[in-house]
């Protein structure tokens, strides 16, 4: 009876709320979901604001990688791609107007990021899959945003090195390669000839002068295949074994 009643007791109080959920009128619904649109605006600013503030602080010429990823992510939660991927497109308007340039500042943490990793704008620059130059190539060269000042040196020096110093060294190494694949190829011919001259296999006085002792070892086994090279030899070539069959 006990548990009949606990049941019972169970099943009324899933009802009522069942019933109270049920009552949720439109203008409920729209005020829960503007309430949502709010808190997803404030949200996004607060993170772009921290964000921006990490790279105020920050030293652009040496960053450091744990505030570079933290102020990327900060500024990414006021993109467009965030809001798309968020499927929060009804906020864009009122999240860009008050942070302005998010994608250019997250491009800039991109940079950042890649080059607190491998220490240097160089090696960030020359490192297999990098994307450094990508990113710095996605900030405009007449940037007027929000970190003027520190946004656009990071991009110019990116460039500077990139024109300066890695595509001179490339263009080196690819000249430098077809250099010697062209000698290579020039002395391949030669090289072919050379190794069959100086190949024991093809030299009668090689064998005649006993040399072909020195190439096994004391085992037993040298003596048995020099005899049975030397027979070879004298029968054109053809093996022992099938001789003895002819």
């Amino acid at each position: 009876m006990y548990k009949l009643k606990t049941i019972i007791g169970t099943i009324i109080i899933l009802l009522i709320s069942l019933s109270l959920f049920g009552c949720e009128t439109q203008a409920d619904i729209n005020a829960r979901k503007q309430q949502e649109r709010q808190d997803f605006i404030q949200r996004s600013i607060q993170k772009y604001q921290e964000g921006v503030a990490l790279f105020q602080e920050m030293d652009f010429s040496k960053p450091d990688k744990e505030k570079a990823e933290k102020a990327t992510l900060g500024v990414f939660c006021a993109t467009s791609d965030n809001m798309r991927f968020s499927e929060r497109d009804d906020c864009y308007g009122a999240i860009t107007g008050s942070c302005p340039n998010a994608q250019e500042l997250y491009y800039t943490g991109q940079c950042l990021e890649i080059i607190a990793q491998w220490g240097s704008i160089e090696k960030g620059l020359t490192i297999k899959d990098s994307m450094l130059f990508y990113y710095a190539k996605l900030i405009p060269e007449n940037y007027n945003g929000p970190l003027k000042e520190k946004v656009l040196p990071l991009r110019n020096e990116i460039f500077y090195i990139e024109e300066n110093v890695v595509q001179p060294q490339k263009a080196a190494r690819e000249a430098r390669h077809k250099q010697l694949q062209a000698e290579y190829d020039r002395t391949y011919s030669e090289r072919v000839a050379k190794q069959h001259d100086d190949d024991p296999y093809y030299d009668e006085e090689y064998y005649a002068e006993g040399h072909y002792e020195e190439d096994y070892d004391d085992d037993g086994y040298r003596v048995d295949r020099r005899e049975d090279h030397r027979q070879d030899r004298h029968s054109g070539g053809m093996p022992w074994h099938l001789r003895d069959k002819r």
